[in-house]
């Protein structure tokens, strides 16, 4: 098993994994550091003692095929292997001219024994120097947050907790920048060994063969094992430099993102909790006294299980974790505690019996050397008896654990799906295919073909018309002096850049490393070959476009320079880029540029037939190139496509059922195999005055679901399995229009719509006091407005174009407004609890807000007010009246 990834987010929570992680990378530095200090060693007796030379070159030799690589992941490249191997190769070559030698050698303290010196003292030393600064950090942050906790509002001014507010968030960016530094500079030391290393013994190697006369025919047949090694050793330096850069980027923008000092977004070792991070627990001590115990909590929303890890950073060793199940949590009152940021949770009662002695053993050795990829922590229970007060790090921190667990301060954020200008329709095919045939019609023998980029404003405004499908068929490709051939080469790996999705899709991206990571070439290229042909149909089309024509490229290397690993090196992270930035990700690159090469060089076999074990009735049939890709165009109202929608005429084994995330990155959607967006209608509820109940419409209509004729008049309470109108039924309705023909309804159920429409909004409405239902007006005879009453949908909808919405706030205030001939006396109220309106008619406020002109509304519960110059309507158990009633007024 290699060393695992130190991940840049781990470096945010700081967990004992992570340390653990981090001890282990230093055992091997530590390692790597006596491994060079024992080959100087072995070294310099050579030089200094002819009479023992040879022995000494024996015991060199034997240390070399003794060594052995460590790699990060828990798989080796084909070039990371022969790399490893060098090692062993070289002392094998030693041994075979051990009865030849001579000693020529009259510099070779400058070609071994300094080059080694210099690595170690550069590198190896440059990472204790980080260790120290992070060890530093360390206590200094561990040190400043004890005491910035202790510090007691009742008895400290508010500029001095200004000032240690100030000065903790410093310390934790200071501490946070030493670790991320610490983490990086493990990684280079880590990946440095694979070229500069062995570069250095490579040196020595041939220095002193060419010394050797008796050694000549050796040296020749070491001729042909240097270059391949050189070749390998430039491909992986090049690699690294390409991981580094990505790195560095990704410490960067870590470190300048809001997000880097507020880890919120659980990323790192254990992605199966909702919220980890370090609490203190006050605990009672003999005689009535407290004292606050740090520990490392973790929670998991879905099963409700806390678990709590006794751990301090400084010099605190991993102890048995205890798991419980959460029952409730509550805010702690600021005036009910001297300590800041606290909260209580009541826990239920143990869920298992404390496992076996052995069973801690276990955890250490098999779970965390094994990435905890199960995300699950052994039963170790502890009775704990009532509620128990924690003290979380800051006010932000506590409003993410309360959040967390259904606290009563909840902040959701529903993140909108993320989109992009390109995407794989008939202009985005007539780019790529127009692209290539300019990039074939001028030749493939320029040098640095792909390689050599172009300048970015060119290669943006290229783009920029291309995809405007008025100005596509404009662009003239034939004069090169228009448009370089390197700005179209950037221009298309721009392109498949920028893509919503990668070409080889995000779903498939796990499937294409694992086969990548096969031991057997043969069984490689099976894998790829099978996965290729799961691919989407338009994806499957441009991938074999554009491989075809790298093969045409690699077929010029001669004369471009684009070998078949140049080419997997330009285009391996744009068709094959990660769901998700992370160190692991980065280091995961040189796989994706070998399942490029691998197609490169099996083009035939792997896109013009079939996958081993297919059905001939069920294999892919390979579309025209020619064809265009219809697309429908997204309506601006209307939602993004759901995601995982089946994909139909296709062999794919795509799940239906994706999950969704609710607190890591968006996953994105997937896009439909025929080009067509389908749109999944949002169901809005009408009231039906003739019923006294309510009708479930949709505010948009899709042309691909089937129609029903049957009409449902539904009661309130009476919502699921409805049907849903089609637009201008609804329009009809919000006019009053009179018809004497009943609208066409859609059957709900073919649009997947299930359960009632409220039960989204109660996930949210749990976290706040109650709120009065401002929809279910009691509203009967010429009461009625003719439009009809909107019943409040779920408060989860975030798309921002809702037309029903839009259109019908102004209605709604008015009729409500109208209801009520009197003026009643205008007050002021100051706002106790935040609120968030629902839509344009109410008010979003803070706590301790003032509200002015406040009114009666007609709906129970609810007042009308205006606050910064916008009225709306408020909840009444939300404020409080701070004037005197005039009567006179």
């Amino acid at each position: 098993m290699g060393l695992q990834p130190l991940e840049f987010a781990d470096c945010l929570t700081d967990s004992p994994y992570f340390r653990t992680k981090l001890a282990e990378h230093e055992k091997e530095l530590e390692r790597t550091s006596k491994f060079i200090k024992t080959l100087i060693h072995h070294g310099r007796e050579v030089y200094n003692a002819a009479k023992q030379f040879s022995k000494a070159q024996k015991a060199l030799a034997k240390d070399l095929m003794e060594f052995k690589f460590e790699c990060i992941g828990n798989q080796l490249t084909d070039d990371e292997i022969f790399i490893s191997n060098s090692l062993s190769k070289f002392g094998k070559f030693i041994e075979t001219i051990e009865e030849h030698r001579d000693i020529l050698i009259s510099s070779a303290e400058d070609q071994f024994v300094k080059p080694l010196d210099n690595f170690r003292k550069e590198n190896i030393g440059a990472a204790k120097e980080e260790k120290k600064n992070f060890d530093k950090q360390t206590a200094k942050f561990c040190q400043s947050q004890e005491r910035y906790l202790n510090m007691k509002a009742s008895k400290t001014n508010e500029s001095a907790l200004q000032e240690a507010d100030t000065q903790v968030e410093f310390e934790k960016k200071a501490f946070y920048t030493a670790s991320m530094k610490y983490v990086l500079k493990l990684q280079e030391v880590q990946e440095k060994k694979k070229f500069e290393f062995v570069e250095i013994l490579l040196s020595y190697m041939l220095g002193w063969l060419t010394f050797y006369h008796q050694g000549y025919v050796d040296l020749e047949d070491f001729r042909s094992y240097d270059n391949d090694l050189r070749l390998l050793l430039q491909k992986t330096r090049e690699n690294f430099e390409c991981t580094r850069d990505e790195a560095q980027s990704l410490m960067g923008r870590m470190l300048n993102e809001n997000k880097a000092l507020k880890p919120s977004d659980q990323s790192g070792t254990l992605k199966g909790f909702t919220r980890q991070g370090y609490l203190y627990l006050m605990e009672k001590k003999t005689l009535g006294t407290t004292s606050w115990t740090k520990y490392y909590c973790q929670y998991k929303k879905d099963s409700k299980e806390f678990f709590m890890i006794l751990y301090n950073q400084l010099g605190g060793k991993l102890n048995e974790p205890e798991k419980y199940t959460l029952e409730k949590c509550v805010r702690r009152a600021s005036d009910s505690i001297e300590k800041r940021f606290c909260f209580d949770v009541t826990l239920k009662d143990k869920l298992e019996d404390r496992t076996q002695g052995d069973s801690f053993k276990y955890f250490t050795a098999s779970v965390l050397k094994s990435s905890l990829k199960a995300h699950q922590h052994p039963k170790f229970v502890r009775e704990r008896s009532g509620p128990l007060t924690f003290q979380a790090l800051s006010e932000d921190d506590r409003r993410l654990w309360l959040d967390a667990m259904d606290g009563k301060e909840p902040t959701y954020t529903m993140h909108k799906i993320k989109t992009e200008d390109s995407n794989l329709d008939d202009v985005g095919f007539n780019f790529i295919k127009r692209s290539l045939a300019a990039i074939e019609s001028r030749g493939l023998q320029e040098q640095g073909l792909y390689r050599v980029v172009g300048v970015n404003s060119k290669v943006n405004n290229l783009i920029k018309i291309a995809l405007d499908p008025k100005k596509t068929e404009k662009i003239n490709f034939e004069d090169p002096s228009v448009w370089e051939t390197k700005t179209i080469t950037s221009a298309v790996k721009t392109y498949l850049r920028s893509l919503p999705e990668p070409l080889m899709t995000f779903q498939l991206h796990e499937n294409f490393i694992k086969a990548a990571k096969q031991e057997s070439k043969t069984l490689r290229i099976l894998d790829v070959h099978k996965y290729v042909h799961q691919l989407p149909d338009a994806n499957f089309r441009m991938l074999d476009m554009l491989i075809g024509h790298l093969k045409r490229v690699s077929e010029e290397c001669e004369l471009n320079k684009m070998t078949v690993a140049n080419l997997g090196v330009c285009f391996g992270p744009s068709l094959m880029r990660p769901e998700e930035e992370s160190m692991a990700a980065i280091m995961d690159i040189k796989f994706c540029n070998i399942v490029v090469e691998i197609l490169i060089n099996n083009y035939e076999q792997i896109f013009k037939s079939p996958p081993d074990g297919t059905d001939v009735s069920e294999s892919r049939v390979i579309p025209n190139t020619n064809q265009p890709v219809n697309k429908t165009p997204v309506p601006n109202n209307s939602e993004p496509p759901a995601k995982g929608a089946p994909n139909s005429g296709r062999n794919v084994n795509h799940s239906a059922n994706q999950p969704q995330r609710l607190y890591g990155n968006v996953a994105p959607v997937m896009p439909n195999s025929s080009g067509a967006v389908r749109v999944k209608p949002r169901p809005v509820q009408i009231f039906n005055s003739s019923t006294g109940g309510f009708d479930i419409h949709s505010s948009t209509s899709s042309s691909t679901e089937s129609l029903n004729s049957a009409k449902s008049n539904l009661s309130p309470r009476a919502v699921s399995g409805s049907t849903v109108p089609s637009v201008a039924d609804v329009a009809a309705l919000r006019r009053g229009s009179n018809t004497k023909e009943p609208p066409t309804y859609t059957n709900v159920n073919q649009l997947g719509l299930r359960g009632n429409i409220l039960d989204l909004y109660s996930c949210y409405s749990a976290f706040q006091p109650p709120r009065p239902s401002r929809y279910n007006l009691n509203l009967s005879g010429n009461d009625a407005p003719a439009f009809g009453s909107v019943k409040k949908r779920s408060s989860n909808d975030y798309s921002g174009q809702s037309s029903m919405s839009t259109s019908m706030q102004g209605s709604l205030t008015g009729s409500v407004s109208s209801l009520s001939s009197s003026k009643p006396p205008r007050r002021t109220v100051r706002t106790k609890y935040r609120c968030v309106g629902d839509n344009e008619t109410e008010l979003s406020f803070e706590a301790n807000q003032l509200i002015h002109n406040v009114r009666p509304s007609r709906e129970p519960g609810w007042l009308e007010g205006t606050l910064d110059g916008k009225t709306g309507i408020i909840p009444e158990n939300y404020v409080e009246y701070i004037d005197n009633l005039d009567t006179n007024h």
